[in-house]
């Protein structure tokens, strides 16, 4: 494992060796669902306040909305309003269950996809490789992930594709886990802990 405050490789559960605190025993990575649904709530409150300031110019708010209402065209409004918030629910619900674990010993992956598991000596390959957001399971929006991460408004984050490949299973497939962008919190700490056990991947 390693120091979350001094980055010093040490056994979890033990003392830091170079600032002396606890190394945990066990550091969780939970999915970006919530993430998402707060940007698209965002979104929606964004335009709903540029709406009110256009339409509260004026005629007023109230004579404004009832005129749209009277004309129909407040269901579109309604509906501009409402499909992010609808999408972020969508979104939240698929990656609620997303959570990646890392101990000393292995790496596991709980996901609506499937529970895995696989022991740090069973890695035999870290590869990574580049793909564009639209190819992931989470498509285009998965590059919702740059924005409004760790404070910043947006983060440059190449969209990488990360496997851990080990060895095959009963029907000769190979075992391992996918880390894909844009579904994981703090993936740079996450990559840091799994390179600090096998070492950087390979680019393909």
């Amino acid at each position: 494992m390693l120091c979350p405050e001094c980055k010093q490789p040490a056994p979890g559960g033990t003392p830091c060796p170079k600032c002396r605190r606890l190394v945990p025993e066990r550091e969780r990575f939970g999915g970006q669902g919530g993430h998402y649904l707060r940007l698209l709530i965002a979104l929606s409150l964004l335009f709903f306040v540029v709406f009110s300031v256009i339409t509260g110019i004026g005629r007023g708010f109230r004579t404004t909305v009832h005129n749209l209402y009277t004309s129909g065209w407040i269901w579109l409004y309604l509906a501009i309003f409402l499909i992010p918030i609808g999408i972020g629910i969508y979104y939240w619900f698929m990656l609620r269950e997303e959570e990646i674990t890392i101990t000393d010993t292995h790496i596991i992956r709980r996901s609506r996809w499937g529970d895995e598991s696989i022991a740090w000596a069973d890695v035999h390959l870290f590869r990574r490789e580049r793909v564009p957001f639209r190819r992931t399971r989470l498509g285009r929006i998965a590059g919702l992930s740059r924005f409004l991460v760790d404070g910043r408004l947006f983060v440059n984050l190449i969209p990488f594709r990360y496997d851990l490949v080990g060895p095959p299973d009963a029907n000769g497939t190979p075992s391992g886990i996918t880390l894909e962008p844009g579904t994981i919190e703090d993936m740079p700490w996450l990559l840091e802990l799994i390179e600090e056990r096998i070492g950087p991947p390979i680019d393909e």
